[in-house]
């Protein structure tokens, strides 16, 4: 991995994602980090579409575009000393966030993007100028989110929250192993299932997972709870986990972590990063 991008609105919560993102540098053997804030000159009011009939509110872009990039100096001096051996470059642009990120990939080609998770009290809610989880959803890169409250450490046990059906598929296997190649923590490898019965396709998924991941060391958890995030929260706090990864396709695990009904039960109830991962 070269490079991560961190996403920033100049929030407290973006200020520990950013200290987050020093860590996860240093133990993925990356050595950039582009801190990036995306600015809107032209917003309609009350952040609503526009259209004909709707006002929009015209701001000076050359003075946000200074102001941005200002605070931006500020913070990679901020952050600098401690990450002496990584470059911390800085991008403003006048542009929606989402829009902008999908640029940005292979633009700068990233390798990770990191952003904070705020307000939790809001599944709506998410960091820089309160933007919905369409970042997460249309996300084609791996993302760590992390919470307002999340313990800035470095990685020691990370948790791998398996679903077979996704993993079965295999679309997300390569970059699975090279983030899996860079770690040097300790590896949970977490599946929950409503009942131990499994059907015989599951127990060949159950070998084919232990070739795959036997040589990290890791250790193998079948956990039996009939909400399968409850399942995986109660287990990284039980074990001290530092980040949770995740897999997801775009219609499928990540719509069950983040759908309203289980919202406060993963990512706004734990304190543990996590790192979401494409299929």
């Amino acid at each position: 991995m070269q490079t991560i991008l961190v996403l920033t609105d100049f929030s407290d919560v973006a200020l520990r994602a950013a200290h987050y993102a020093i860590h996860l540098a240093g133990q993925l053997h990356c050595n950039r980090i582009l801190l990036f804030n995306a600015f809107q000159s032209l917003e309609p009011v009350a952040n609503m579409p526009v259209t004909p009939e709707m006002p929009v509110v015209q701001a000076n872009p050359d003075e946000l575009y200074k102001e941005s990039t200002t605070r931006l100096e500020n913070l990679r001096r901020t952050l600098q000393p401690s990450a002496p051996d990584i470059a911390i470059d800085t991008l403003s642009e006048d542009d929606i966030l989402e829009e902008a990120v999908k640029k940005l990939i292979s633009k700068e080609q990233i390798d990770l993007v990191v952003a904070g998770l705020s307000d939790k009290s809001n599944i709506e809610k998410f960091l820089v100028g309160s933007h919905s989880v369409r970042v997460m959803e249309t996300s084609d890169y791996p993302l760590v989110i992390v919470p307002e409250d999340a313990k800035v450490t470095a990685l020691e046990k990370v948790l791998l929250a398996v679903d077979f059906d996704i993993l079965r598929r295999g679309h997300s296997l390569p970059r699975l192993v090279e983030i899996l190649n860079n770690l040097q923590a300790e590896l949970y490898v977490v599946n929950v299932a409503k009942d131990e019965n499994y059907s015989s396709q599951t127990k060949e998924d159950i070998n084919h997972l232990h070739l795959l991941l036997d040589k990290y060391q890791a250790s193998f958890h079948y956990v039996e709870d009939s909400n399968v995030v409850e399942g995986i929260n109660e287990f990284a706090a039980q074990n001290n986990i530092s980040l949770i990864i995740a897999i997801h396709e775009k219609k499928g695990f990540l719509a069950t972590l983040f759908g309203k009904s289980v919202s406060k039960q993963l990512a706004w109830k734990s304190d543990v990063p996590l790192l979401i991962v494409p299929a």
